[in-house]
């Protein structure tokens, strides 16, 4: 399936992180009782969360995005002391100018009519077990952080404004809580999904536009990519809208558990689970 989302897709992205990344080392000294004391004496790690930590200033976060399908995040740790940074279950990246803008609010921000296709899309994304690229697998969605050094993440995402722009690499990007951009629990949940690294993007972009921007199954079974050379391509083969559907189902089921403060009967953790259920289709 062609990677290109479009000349004109509002994206959101769906973070995937979970890493264990180890940024710097530790030298061996000769042993000593002063090395020892030395030893005894170090920092211990500090677990802060991530919008926490980012309003005391001990980190410094920048998403840069790549395309509709993933990006990078960068964390930078400000502090004298290692830090283990915990990423929520899901959040938001919007563009700087359009945040000045008064981009966001409490609703997803719909790209048909009201939104100038000119402006660069918000993205959005779930801190969960997934991690794509560099370092090591890690649980928890946390990451640990050197002093003064910076870790950077590969980031899985997926459009929810459809019909604005690619994201630039040149526009700058703040990460903010998911429930700043959408209000939408359902939208909210497939975020947390893809966070956990576990469903497929492809069948979650179906699933986003479908729940985010309100369009239908058939429309996106229709939906094409246009070639300059060529015949036109389909974007969604029928498997991936079938797992789409599931997705959405998934989500859907989730999002009312959590209004009723309870878990559906007989499910399991996302990343527990959306492995054998929502798989993407093989072609």
């Amino acid at each position: 399936m062609n990677s290109v989302c479009g000349n004109k897709l509002a994206w959101m992205l769906t973070l995937v992180a979970a890493a264990s990344l180890s940024v710097a080392s530790t030298k061996t000294a000769a042993p000593s009782d002063e090395s020892n004391d030395a030893s005894s004496k170090l920092p211990d790690k500090t677990s802060v969360n991530l919008f926490d930590a980012i309003k005391r200033g001990d980190i410094g976060v920048k998403f840069i995005p790549h395309d509709s399908r993933d990006g990078q995040l960068l964390v930078m740790n400000k502090t004298h002391q290692p830090l283990t940074v915990k990423l929520p279950d899901a959040f938001a990246a919007v563009p700087v100018l359009a945040q000045a803008a008064g981009a966001g609010g409490n609703t997803t921000r719909k790209s048909s009519n009201s939104n100038n296709s000119s402006q660069n899309q918000g993205v959005g994304g779930g801190g969960g077990m997934g991690m794509m690229g560099g370092g090591m697998m890690g649980g928890g969605g946390a990451f640990d952080v050197a002093p003064e050094k910076v870790a950077k993440i590969k980031l899985e995402t997926v459009c929810l404004e459809h019909g604005k722009k690619e994201p630039n690499a040149h526009v700058p990007y703040e990460i903010r809580p998911i429930e700043s951009f959408t209000s939408d629990p359902n939208v909210q949940e497939l975020c947390k999904l893809l966070g956990t690294g576990q469903i497929d993007q492809h069948a979650a972009q179906a699933a986003a536009w479908h729940l985010a921007n309100h369009m239908t199954w058939e429309q996106l079974l229709d939906k094409k990519i246009h070639h300059l050379i060529g015949g036109d391509e389909i974007y969604f083969s029928r498997d991936e809208i079938l797992a789409a559907m599931k997705i959405t189902d998934r989500a859907m089921k989730l999002a009312e558990a959590h209004a009723a403060g309870s878990q559906p009967a007989g499910s399991q953790s996302p990343s527990a689970s959306t492995q054998q259920n929502y798989a993407r289709p093989q072609p």
